[in-house]
């Protein structure tokens, strides 16, 4: 077994740990996580917690905090789009939400994810 690395060499280095600049899973990641899905760090890149939900414009209340929501879901992306966790969990795929009522709702829908899964295979290496 061999150990991830990023490009210079170093062990795991950041929240990208073994995937470089890679948006897809390779066979054996993939396999890997059909077993068991990797954890997320959803709220690593991103800046503080802002004051609103980008769904609605209200501000976080008791029992409906705001939260970093997928517009990919995270685990349609590892398991059916086969996309890395590093990449599911990037600032452009998140967005601040209410949990109960607003998160669903920053969801792509299947289509949008379909055309924007086959336009990054069509800009990966």
């Amino acid at each position: 077994m061999t150990t991830a690395r990023d490009g210079r060499g170093n062990l795991g280095a950041g929240i990208g740990f073994g995937y470089g600049d890679r948006v897809f899973l390779t066979d054996s990641e993939h396999e890997t996580y059909l077993r068991r899905m990797p954890v997320r760090y959803a709220r690593r890149g991103l800046a503080g917690i802002p004051e609103v939900c980008h769904v609605c414009g209200e501000p976080a209340v008791d029992g409906n905090p705001l939260q970093a929501a997928h517009r990919v879901p995270f685990n349609a992306g590892v398991r059916r789009w086969r996309l890395t966790p590093t990449w599911l969990d990037r600032p452009g795929n998140l967005r601040w939400a209410h949990r109960q009522r607003c998160n669903r709702l920053v969801e792509l829908s299947e289509k949008d994810i379909e055309e924007l899964v086959e336009l990054l295979r069509r800009k990966s290496p």
